[in-house]
């Protein structure tokens, strides 16, 4: 995996992640930005050339409203020094772009005690349930085009280590197969690369993510 080659992919990946979120975005100066519209972050601007950074996080930097940034790179100490340099606080340093073909993801029925609730459409939606009710896991992928992105997969602490990650992961494919899609893309947090990286997701490259010092 190069550079060059990232770009395109995060591109597709935004994509995914503004439909799942019913989200809308544009370009500033050549620069890709989603309009997040929350309190601590209005905007957050995607680099998808990690030679931009310098750049990019002036312009965060000097905002006037809660601005975020988030650079894939394969150059993650060189990234988190520019960003620092401009002013901006690295907020995860340490997360990673992955990407999976989805013929042959692993799927997984509930565990005893669970069931699995599945809606349909452009964006998929996962719930795993406990016997009582409570949503134990969840999680979303949006399917655009070929490809399909997967957003916001939870499990809740008091069911964690129980496999329902996967499960949440494997009926997501499943329905995004189903709809034509063939490649996954992700952003994961530290915590979640190792479920996905068991599931057989692939390092596209690093991802650093930083915020601007303005409070809403």
């Amino acid at each position: 995996m190069s550079e060059n080659e990232i770009g395109p992919l995060v591109e597709r990946w935004h994509r995914g992640w503004i439909a799942a979120d019913g989200l809308t975005s544009g370009y500033r100066d050549g620069y890709l930005v989603v309009h997040v519209n929350r309190p601590h972050r209005q905007y957050e601007w995607i680099a998808t050339d990690d030679t931009e950074t310098g750049a990019m996080a002036s312009v965060v930097a000097a905002s006037r409203e809660p601005n975020w940034l988030s650079v894939p790179t394969l150059s993650r100490e060189k990234v988190v020094a520019e960003i620092e340099a401009a002013g901006l606080v690295v907020a995860r340093p340490d997360e990673t772009f992955l990407r999976r073909a989805l013929p042959g993801h692993p799927c997984f029925d509930a565990p005893e005690g669970y069931s699995v609730e599945v809606t349909t459409g452009p964006v998929f939606g996962v719930k795993v349930l406990a016997e009582d009710g409570e949503q134990a896991a969840s999680g979303l992928m949006a399917v655009v085009g070929e490809d399909a992105v997967a957003h916001r997969i939870e499990t809740a602490e008091g069911h964690r280590r129980r496999g329902l990650g996967s499960v949440v992961m494997g009926t997501l494919a499943r329905q995004a197969l189903k709809a034509g899609a063939r490649t996954g893309l992700l952003f994961s947090s530290t915590d979640g690369v190792h479920l996905y990286r068991r599931l057989g997701w692939e390092r596209i490259s690093d991802l650093v993510v930083a915020r601007n010092d303005v409070q809403a």
